[in-house]
């Protein structure tokens, strides 16, 4: 049976590469993803923000909202939705955070944002991606944004974008950007700002476990566009 998995904090870094490919091996062989259109395919979704120091302080705790609704909370939400999507549609699925372990251990917060990427990379992954929630000063910044560095990921970052559209958020950004996530990552990979945690309209919508569950969805059938194998992917 597929697990989600989360960094888990304090564990040795070789132990929990060994432990995520263990837990992917045997949700390859489970029996459980016979159905398309992602048979096969191997995803890491990567909730932004969320890690602490050994001390228990945050070292990269996100935004909040005018209503203190958290950024890591909101994408966290979005990030376990997304999972149970693919894993419906036959997909495997690793998550860089999880209910049940929702909080990294770090002491770095680039080598943290660097490691992640690299993960995607160790298990030879589909696709990588970093769910995240925009902030600004000014609350009337609304938005989707799609952010990607090297040529294989334009077909997912151009499918995410479309599939967004529908949400009717407005678009912020759409362009390359180098960020540690997407210069680490070897796989097709995108940043992905799911709307303004600061637009007080925004905020409530994301906070709203139907419109989570709306976001990831649009993120499935993106993965489904490119990936999956009526795409021929």
């Amino acid at each position: 049976m597929l697990r989600r998995l989360g960094i888990a904090g304090g564990m040795p870094a070789a132990a929990f590469f060994v432990a995520v490919v263990v837990a992917v091996a045997l949700s390859a062989s489970g029996g459980e993803c016979a159905g398309p259109p992602l048979r096969g395919e191997l995803f890491v979704i990567d909730p932004g923000h969320g890690a602490k120091t050994p001390s228990g302080a945050w070292l990269n705790s996100g935004a909040a909202g005018p209503n203190q609704v958290a950024e890591r909370d909101v994408v966290l939400a979005i990030g376990e939705d997304l999972a149970a999507l693919v894993r419906r549609d036959g997909g495997r699925t690793v998550l860089t955070r999880s209910y049940a372990v929702p909080y990294r251990i770090a002491s770095d917060k680039n080598a943290d944002n660097r490691a992640r990427a690299a993960l995607a990379n160790r298990l030879h992954a589909t696709a990588f991606l970093a769910l995240h929630a925009d902030a600004s000063l000014s609350r009337g910044a609304r938005g989707t944004s799609v952010f990607w560095l090297r040529s294989n990921s334009l077909p997912l970052a151009r499918a995410v974008r479309a599939r967004l559209r529908a949400l009717d958020l407005g678009e912020a950004a759409f362009r390359p950007r180098s960020l540690a996530v997407t210069r680490i990552a070897q796989v097709p990979a995108v940043l992905i700002e799911l709307g303004f945690i600061s637009n007080p309209v925004q905020e409530r919508l994301l906070a709203t476990p139907a419109f989570q569950e709306r976001e990831a969805r649009a993120l499935l059938l993106a993965l489904e566009d490119v990936f999956g194998r009526s795409a021929g992917g």
